[in-house]
């Protein structure tokens, strides 16, 4: 009995470490609204900057990020990303709690980006929630340099043909290092995050930020040529463990957080 009690102990103990440990895990909401044309994107674009994010705000959510790719002036579907840092799943559960809460047949303005008779609000609203990576757990607001509208913002995603290669690759960024080589060379990194619900997956994404386009290609090109990179990609365990792989560069919305 004792021993069975001991265990018992053990694991409780384990149990409850582990617990504490991840509370230092953020999730994340990322939303790509696509829009067929200039004027879906001026509407979404003032919903998000007059209503979305000051009731994100009110709400306690802080360091909202909303970025438009540099494509979109000429991109036939135009986009607008958001992300949403979370402390918890609690508070994603809270906050669909208060659209809950909402009668849709009274008016209320988090309701206002809607259908009329004339044309649709956008054409389709893409959304993924995220965990992020035990190597780092918490996004990073700061950068190295000043905010400027020159600055860019690289989105990545990095699909894998089934979990056990996607746990690689994940393994890859946290014991294998890439993070730690981000880091070194500056890459200003706001969130890794391992996608657990949406219509990607497996899947992984994260956000570096650069001073402006000549500072990201000479990022990258230290990135790749670095002596770090060439033997952690040549590992047989983290070779081809990516299926798919996209890739926006993105500027920040005026009203954005970040």
């Amino acid at each position: 009995m004792k021993p069975m009690i001991l265990m018992l102990s053990l694991f409780l103990t384990v149990s409850n470490f582990a617990a504490a440990k991840d509370k230092s895990r953020e999730y994340y909401i990322t939303q790509v609204y696509h829009c067929s044309s200039t004027s879906q994107l001026d509407a979404v674009d003032a919903y998000l900057k007059n209503i979305y994010l000051p009731h994100l705000h009110q709400f306690g959510i802080a360091n909202v990020g909303v970025f438009e790719p540099i494509t979109n002036d000429t991109a036939k579907d135009k986009t607008i990303l958001v992300w949403i840092p979370l402390k918890s799943l609690q508070q994603l559960d809270q906050l669909d709690q208060l659209k809950e809460a909402i009668d849709p047949l009274k008016q209320h303005t988090l309701l206002s980006l809607t259908a009329s008779n004339e044309a649709l609000p956008y054409s389709r609203l893409e959304t993924s929630i995220s965990k992020s990576f035990k190597f780092q757990g918490q996004s990073k607001k700061e950068t190295n340099f000043e905010r400027s509208a020159d600055n860019i913002y690289e989105f990545r995603s990095y699909e894998s043909a089934d979990e056990a290669n996607f746990l690689k690759k994940v393994h890859m960024f946290n014991e294998g290092k890439e993070i730690d080589l981000f880091k070194n060379l500056n890459f200003n990194a706001l969130f890794y995050g391992k996608v657990i619900a949406g219509d990607r997956m497996p899947n992984l994404i994260y956000i570096t930020r650069f001073k402006d386009i000549a500072d990201r290609e000479a990022h990258w090109k230290s990135f790749v040529a670095s002596a770090a990179w060439k033997q952690m990609s040549n590992l047989p365990e983290y070779v081809n463990t990516v299926s798919k792989s996209d890739i926006i560069l993105m500027r920040a919305k005026s009203y954005s957080d970040l």
